[in-house]
């Protein structure tokens, strides 16, 4: 039996490789182009004409830049101008598109929007999508799981910050204000969030840095102005309710709200206001604290697939736990009742290992709901994805009752009860959709029979009409004795009978020739014509039936989107407290105390990252920073020997325990932490005129202004990019003001040994060092922390280890013992008085009270000018005059 003939599949060619040998457009369709581009300025216009999108002028030479396409240009019009133009094939401008969203362009869709065979005149087009990097639902081109916000950040009159951020894609909505006023404070709000598209709003009567700061800051968001906001009475009314209370709608999420409108209005309606609980006090961490403790992105940018905290705890096995696991570790809490009840139901899992485990393995079968709920909203969902949202929501209705069999604490009970979907929907899905569905729209068998009765009717229809082009194939071989004869479909010519080159001399007269090929000939007939015509009758009537259908499905299915959104958050959530849990009872973990003292202690603590390497075993180190055993700590010991490890691993427990999962330790106690500040590599912003110095003293600066006595400083290596003398003032005055003015919990690494001595004198301060075992080989790491501090770095060591030429070492050697002995080196004599210039080392900084006596001073403090005679004079003073000359060249190491 004849089956309904394939849709043609296009190659994905250049514009150069299409049948146009002249590129011709017509000036009336530029008009209509340059109409478009006049509508929406700033936006990439990607122009359907037929069956690729055409980009003309500046747009043309741009998307040839940007996605290698060949560049071409139309025919001359009457002044000899050729108009550059390029284009993509319409069946995969989402492979397209995603290029230029990664680029940060936005780009308008203007598609044919009436048939051609029926236009009168110019086909008529209309913008019918907008997309920009933060208003994306297409999984091809958001390119993972992890979410896609999209935020609004703005200055208000009194210089405070306010912010609004929203993923479309899950239906979350988040605002909040800056932890302080000025634009570092309002662009490390925005952090945890990392925006893929920024919309900047500052009072219009002032200039404001905002746009220059957010550009430094996420080099890889796209930024924009914002536009004007909406009125509170504009917004659509379920999401105009989540503006109540404490989460009253401001400027930015007006502003946002108008953006949204323009771009993707569908979906509008469907967003949800997260509001301002207990689980919205969270851990403040700023851009530096994220990058710096690795949490999602490596801090080297040339290795990118570097170890972070999110791929080292990411054991979850669905997409929207993943997001969650993202989202948590950039967002810890700040609350202990919240952090505990989900301390509770890690704990709860944990103890049932089995039921874990099958916990685990249900989860694994339920897809994305949250993206495909959302691409129903937008209209850009595929028939397959209904079928596995059907599939997904079938296995979270199953999922409740079987959680419920095993009572587990309020929150899992809370979750259950979220987990289960609206009957009405799973009915719905279930008579309409079709145990297989399509992979596109226009291939029909959308819908169970019996659901849609006029598709049914046609489809019918077009079965009939094929059954009889069958006989009529049989009728015809037996008529003609031609049993090669076959009635065959192409997009060209339509039906047709084909007979093979040794049998067209039994051709029948009432066969019309169509088309001549290489080994046969292709005809036509009265009969055949006739069931073509109402074959393809029925199926473009089928086809118009089925496509209203579908509206009416997602219309009903679209109605239930934010439920849909409520079950994928619990099912996300459910994920990330079971792999928490699963990794507890795989790797040891522990359940730490949280509690709102100034505690933070930690018996056996080990890096959560670096534990996990492939490396020799990881040496596991208290930690005590409370009133009993002092806030803060100055660290010293040799370069490589684990300090700056040593502070990451105290900052990455306190994230993991704040945001509920257990730790790698024997015993944990972590008094809550509001703010974790670090100041941790080197580096410099030429772009901004700011020296490497520049940028940490601004970096300290922050931290000394924001600090208080519940939040946790880790500072490494205060000074050193200064003179001895300056970073040593600085580091120790840095210390002071941490120990006497903010009360923070500190821990901070450094060289400048000196100031270990300033410890005496405080008493909520000590000293700690990781040790180092000397050798006849050298020296060997040890990695453990032990009490008190030590005065040498080992630099030399580190240096032969990085493979420094010998010379250089041993002429370093010597000059360390010089130093060693006599603390000064002379360097080039003054230009003003001739004489050398004494500098002081950084490593080795003497107390004053331990240096030499300079002995040429010495001598001339037991000289009594009174006592001596002329000539007793000249010989002493001819006497000194060379002792100074010795002297000067003993300073300096000459022979």
């Amino acid at each position: 039996m004849f089956q309904r003939p394939p849709v043609p599949i296009i190659s994905a060619v250049p514009l150069a490789d299409r049948a146009m040998p002249d590129a011709s457009v017509s000036t009336p369709l530029l008009e209509q182009y340059e109409g478009v581009k006049a509508r929406y300025p700033g936006h990439l216009i990607l122009f359907r004409v037929g069956d690729f999108y055409e980009t003309f002028g500046d747009d043309a030479r741009l998307l040839s830049r940007e996605l290698d396409v060949v560049l071409t240009a139309r025919s001359a019009d009457a002044k000899g101008v050729r108009t550059p133009m390029a284009g993509v094939p319409h069946h995969a401008v989402d492979t397209y598109l995603g290029r230029l969203v990664q680029k940060g362009f936005k780009v308008a869709l203007c598609d044919q929007v009436e048939d051609a065979r029926f236009a009168k005149g110019l086909v008529r087009r209309e913008v019918t999508r907008v997309v920009t990097p933060g208003t994306v639902v297409e999984d091809r081109i958001l390119g993972g799981p992890d979410h896609s916000f999209l935020a609004v950040a703005g200055e208000i009159e009194s210089g405070a910050g306010e912010y609004a951020a929203v993923d479309i894609t899950t239906g979350e909505w988040y605002h909040g204000t800056a932890d302080g006023p000025g634009t570092e404070a309002l662009a490390s709000a925005l952090a945890p969030f990392q925006p893929r598209e920024i919309l900047w709003s500052v009072p219009a009567d002032r200039p404001s840095t905002l746009s220059r700061t957010l550009g430094r800051e996420y080099p890889g968001a796209r930024l924009e102005a914002a536009p004007s906001p909406l009125t509170l009475a504009e917004l659509p009314e379920r999401f105009r309710r989540g503006f109540a209370g404490p989460d009253a709608a401001t400027k930015v999420d007006l502003q946002l709200a108008a953006y949204l409108r323009a771009t993707q209005p569908r979906l509008l309606p469907h967003l949800e206001v997260v509001p301002h609980g207990t689980e919205s006090r969270r851990l403040a961490l700023d851009a530096k604290t994220l990058r710096h403790l690795e949490i999602r992105r490596p801090m080297n940018p040339d290795d990118p697939s570097g170890p972070t905290l999110l791929e080292t705890w990411d054991a979850t096995v669905t997409s929207p736990g993943r997001r969650t696991l993202s989202f948590w570790l950039a967002n810890p809490l700040a609350d202990v009742g919240a952090i505990q009840e989900r301390q509770d139901a890690v704990a709860a899992l944990l103890a049932r290992g089995a039921f874990l485990d099958e916990l685990r393995t249900r989860l694994h079968t339920i897809a994305d709901l949250a993206r495909i709920a959302s691409r129903v909203a937008g209209r850009r969902v595929r028939p397959p994805e209904l079928g596995v949202l059907r599939q997904g929501l079938l296995a979270t209705e199953h999922l409740g009752p079987w959680l419920a069999e095993t009572p587990m604490g309020v929150r899992l009970d809370r979750l259950r009860e979220t987990l289960l979907p609206p009957p009405e929907l799973l009915e719905l899905l279930g008579s309409a959709l079709p145990d297989s569905l399509p992979l596109r729209d226009d291939d029909g068998g959308r819908f169970r029979a019996g659901h849609a009765p006029e598709v049914d009717r046609w489809r019918t229809l077009e079965q009939t009409a094929l059954t009889e082009l069958a006989t009529l194939e049989r009728a015809e071989q037996q008529a003609t004795g031609i049993k090669t004869l076959r009635i065959s479909y192409n997009q060209v010519f339509g039906y047709y009978i084909e007979v093979t080159r040794p049998h067209l001399a039994r051709v029948p007269s009432h066969f019309r020739r169509r088309q001549t090929v290489a080994q046969a000939e292709r005809f036509t007939s009265d009969q055949l014509e006739e069931i073509e015509h109402r074959i393809l009758d029925a199926r473009r009537h089928a086809s118009e039936a089925e496509e209203l259908e579908w509206e009416r499905l997602l219309a009903a299915v679209d109605t239930h989107v934010p439920a849909i959104h409520r079950v994928a958050r619990a099912v996300g959530e459910l994920d990330v407290l079971a792999t928490f849990a699963h990794l507890a009872q795989t790797r040891g973990y522990v359940r730490p105390v949280v509690d709102d003292s100034s505690v933070l202690l930690i018996r056996e603590g080990r890096h959560p990252v670096l534990e996990r390497a492939d490396a020799p075993p990881f040496v596991p180190n208290d930690t005590e920073l409370d009133a009993e055993h002092g806030r803060l700590v100055v660290l010293t010991g040799p370069n490589m020997s684990g300090k700056s490890t040593y502070m990451r691993q105290v900052g990455l427990l306190v994230v993991l325990a704040q945001a509920g999962s257990f730790v790698p330790a024997r015993f944990a106690r972590i008094g809550l932490v509001n703010r974790l500040f670090t100041r941790m590599g080197f580096t410099d912003e030429i772009g901004r005129g700011k020296s490497s110095f520049m940028v940490e003293m601004s970096e300290v600066a922050e931290i000394l202004h924001a600090a208080d006595a519940k939040s946790l400083v880790l500072l490494d290596e205060v000074g050193r990019g200064t003179s001895t003398f300056d970073g040593l003032a600085l580091a120790w005055a840095t210390v002071r003001h941490l120990h006497e003015r903010t009360g923070a919990r500190c821990l901070l690494a450094t060289h400048y040994h000196q100031l270990t001595e300033l410890v005496g004198s405080l008493p909520q301060a000590r000293n700690a060092h990781l040790a180092v075992r000397e050798g006849p080989d050298g020296i060997v790491f040890l990695h453990r922390l032990v009490p008190g501090s030590t005065d040498r770095s080992y630099g030399i060591h580190v240096a032969r280890l990085a493979g420094v030429p010998e010379d250089v070492l041993v002429e370093a050697e010597r000059l360390l013992r010089q130093l060693e002995e006599e603390g000064i080196v002379t360097a080039a004599p003054s230009r003003r008085s001739g004489r050398p210039t004494p500098r002081y080392t950084q490593a080795v900084l003497l107390a004053e009270t331990d240096r030499p006596r300079d002995p040429v001073l010495q001598a001339l403090e037991d000289v009594d000018p009174d006592s001596l005679t002329a000539e007793e004079a000249q010989r002493r003073l001819r006497e000194l005059r060379e002792l100074a000359r010795r002297s000067s060249f003993s300073l300096r190491g000459d022979p």
